[in-house]
Order: structure tokens, then sequence, then C-alpha cells
């Protein structure tokens, strides 16, 4: 095996691994905000580990190096938005609006 092997592995590991964490992190956590932050990071970190071990293994500026680029920051950029618009609509339907309390900006 190569040193390029062995990244690849390793990569792939990583990848493969935050997957599991977050998974796990999905089950543990209680509420759905806490819940979205384990999937942005699963929708981001995982995939991104994967395309550079695509693109370590394939070459950066092939097909499959430049395919695996994009489905990973359209994930990570499509996870966010979809986050950011299921952390409004439970903000909305818990405080019946999407405007800040007097002790929230108080904080600010």
């Amino acid at each position: 095996m190569t040193v390029r092997d062995y990244a690849v592995d390793a990569l792939i590991a990583g990848g493969v691994a935050a997957e599991l964490v977050c998974c796990l992190g999905l089950l543990a956590m209680r509420n759905a905000i806490d819940r979205l932050h384990y999937a942005g990071a699963g929708a981001a970190l995982g995939p991104a580990l994967i395309a550079a071990a695509v693109c370590v293994r394939e070459g950066f500026v092939s097909s499959e190096g430049l395919n695996s680029l994009l489905t990973a920051l359209l994930l990570a950029f499509g996870s966010a938005a979809v986050a950011g618009a299921t952390a409004r609509l439970i903000r909305f339907r818990q405080r019946g609006g999407l405007e800040s309390t007097p002790a929230e900006r108080e904080r600010a």
C-alpha cells in the first residue's frame, strides 16, 4: 500500500466516524434545535471527508473528484438552508412569532 492509499483509508474512516457520531448525537439530544446541530454536521463533515478521499484517489481535476466536491458542497449549503428554515419554524410555533424577547435583546 502506498501513502495515498493510507490517506484515502484515513479520510473514509474519518467520514464514517463523523456520520456515526452525528447519528448518535441525533439520538441523544432531547429537543429539535439541538438535533439540528448534529444533522447539519452530518450533512457537512462526513461528505466533505468522503469527497476529499475521492479527490486524493482520483485527482482533484477529474470528473469523479469534481462531482464529489459538488455533491459535498450542495449537501452542506442545502442542509444549512433547510436547518435555518426549520429553526425559524420551530421558534414561530413555540413563541407565535420570530421577534426577539426583551430578555434576548438585553443579552445581545
